[in-house]
């Protein structure tokens, strides 16, 4: 039985390497059909002895894709996307497939990465990925295509099955969707459809997905209630509107409606645990300890959704464990919260979430700091790699050992010399050790990279501090070029008023200042831990120089996080006199200060 690859393109050539690499081993022949690349997709998929053809892009996915089918040679067809990539591991299980001669179409399960780097949040879907060739298959709908037969449009269902073979999925990166603007392409051709077929309930459902991933979640439950009005249960997307829109719901706030259907989703789906976990988190979230417990627990017993529901990697296992590791944390059972965090690491090695919780149990418990190393450090494969060293120098910064912190980035930076990252993350471990000089040092190497105007912002940091006010204006002049404007009249305006300069306001408009009074507390928070107070103290008439109502929330978070408790209260207060604004968080935060201080006992 020949194997053909089918996959359509357009400047894929950062992914594509991966997918062919992927299937090159298992498939006869590869067809890439390229819509108009730019880049260098084809010059790729022509090293992997592709054969490449062309087709004009015209809003279908369906015709390109069966366009695509009618180049294909083999018996059988496997469809990917140039932003996929086949499981090693499951390479040998799609070969054992194509010798069943009950079955004409393979689902085989797509696992998609999201947020802004692989790791661990995974959604997951049911995909068309195998087809037996020459037998009237093709796609209909111009996008979100659906299978059907050309001679009868109703596929048998005997002669579809869904097998456990995963496909990686690498589009849903925010870095790949910005770069592609690839909810503009999709809602640009789902209008199309909207305006003949207003009530389309599948294409509702996929309006609002494409809102949501734009973070418009007004409007993507506008279209999620408008799908849901004819609610279809065995409908393949339904599940997954009903996770959408309580995901939305919940975004929103809107927890008494996002219960409801919450509680109506798990009378139509009651394996699907996925509802189980998000109704666990809501009742977390609301502070129903012992409701959540329950859920999280429930999950575990359940174990994964079957894969027709499937929507959320990982809530029948390690998320249940670690959401489990939060609730017995904030409830100060250490012990439990430790064995939870564990557990969520023994389901995914490579989950590394909790090891910030676990660090921090571990150095408030154990005297002995080389007994926590030791115990930190056994989480990771030896030899140890930059990731690992730079992995637990972020765990020993994040709990305030910068001392510790700086041993392991000062290993990362044996093995890559002149990285810009493991420089900058040096440098930051001295400035917070309070050695400016050398934190200047480091913070000078980085001359490139992502953190190349952080450094330099680092470094004016270090010679305000240092009261080297002359270097610190030069190093403004340079800051000056840089695109982020607010982020240079915020250290501008610090310059000054170390020198007891006059300031102009930074900003006056209520909308700007919310990026503004970000960048001031981030600012803060630093100075608060590593300048003098006279420092600090002048740093706060930062505060005076923009239009915010949060300013004083903020700033008793800052002294409550810094266990500066009676500071915080009396912000706390001022906040609520002269804005009004107080936050749930910020309630919790007084109430821990009247319970442990002595300062307000009667």
């Amino acid at each position: 039985m020949l194997l053909s690859l089918c996959v359509i393109t357009k400047n894929e050539e950062k992914n594509l390497p991966k997918c062919l690499e992927s299937v090159k081993d298992i498939v006869d022949e590869m067809i890439v059909i390229d819509t108009g690349s730019t880049d260098d997709t084809v010059k790729i998929a022509k090293s992997y002895g592709a054969k490449v053809g062309y087709y004009q892009w015209q809003d279908n996915f369906s015709d390109a894709k069966n366009y695509a089918f009618k180049q294909a040679k083999g018996d059988w067809i496997l469809t990917m996307d140039g932003d996929e990539e086949l499981c090693d591991s499951d390479k040998d299980l799609v070969l054992s497939l194509l010798n069943n001669p009950e079955i004409d179409v393979y689902i085989f399960q797509t696992l998609s990465y999201l947020g802004n780097k692989v790791g661990q949040e995974l959604s997951s879907n049911l995909n068309v990925r195998l087809i037996r060739n020459h037998k009237g298959y093709k796609y209909r709908g111009a996008i979100h295509e659906q299978l059907c037969n050309q001679y009868d449009e109703n596929i048998d269902q005997d002669k579809v099955k869904i097998e456990k073979i995963v496909v990686y999925h690498y589009g849903y990166l925010k870095s790949v969707e910005r770069e592609k603007n690839k909810s503009n392409r999709n809602m640009k051709i789902l209008e199309k459809i909207l305006k003949n077929d207003s009530n389309n309930n599948f294409h509702l459902y996929n309006m609002g997905s494409e809102y949501l991933r734009l973070r418009d979640f007004e409007k993507a439950l506008e279209y999620y209630k408008r799908a849901y009005e004819e609610f279809m249960p065995y409908g393949a997307h339904s599940p997954k509107l009903l996770v959408k829109m309580i995901l939305t719901l919940d975004l929103l706030n809107r927890y008494e409606e996002e219960r409801k259907i919450l509680e109506i989703g798990l009378r139509y789906y009651p394996k699907f645990t996925d509802l189980e976990y998000l109704k666990a988190c809501l009742n977390h979230k609301e502070k129903k300890y012992l409701s959540a417990i329950k859920g999280f627990i429930k999950c575990l017993d359940m174990g994964e959704a079957p894969m027709a529901l499937c929507n959320i990697s990982g809530v029948g296992g390690y998320k249940s464990y670690y959401a489990l590791g939060e609730i017995y944390h904030q409830l100060g059972d250490d012990d439990e919260a430790y064995h939870c965090y564990i557990r969520a690491i023994q389901g995914k090695p490579d989950f590394h979430v909790p090891l910030h919780r676990i660090a921090e149990i571990l150095i408030k418990k154990e005297k002995n700091i080389d007994i926590v190393k030791q115990k930190l450090e056994s989480f990771f494969k030896k030899p140890f790699h930059i990731g690992a060293y730079t992995k637990l120098g972020d765990l020993w910064f994040g709990n305030e050992k910068y001392d510790v912190a700086l041993e392991y980035f000062l290993r990362a930076k044996e093995i890559l010399k002149d990285d810009y990252r493991v420089n900058y993350y040096v440098g930051i471990c001295y400035l917070f050790l309070k050695d400016y000089q050398q934190a200047y040092k480091y913070f000078e190497k980085v001359k490139d990279g992502t953190y190349c105007e952080q450094a330099v912002y680092k470094r004016i940091l270090c010679e305000i501090i240092s009261q080297n006010l002359e270097d610190a204006e030069r190093l403004l002049l340079l800051a000056k070029s840089f695109e982020n404007r607010s982020m240079y009249k915020v250290y501008a305006s610090l310059k000054k008023l170390i020198e007891n300069e006059d300031c102009e306001n930074i900003s006056d408009n209520k909308e700007e200042s919310k990026e503004v009074v970000d960048i001031i507390f981030i600012l803060l928070n630093m100075l608060i831990k590593i300048a003098s107070p006279e420092i600090f103290e002048k740093s706060l008439q930062l505060l005076n120089l923009i239009e915010n109502d949060e300013v004083l929330l903020k700033l008793a978070k800052l002294y409550y996080q810094n266990g500066y408790d009676r500071l915080a209260y009396q912000e706390f207060i001022r906040s609520i006199k002269i804005f009004d604004r107080i936050d749930p968080e910020g309630l919790e935060m007084m109430k821990n200060i009247l319970k442990l201080s002595s300062l307000f006992t009667p």
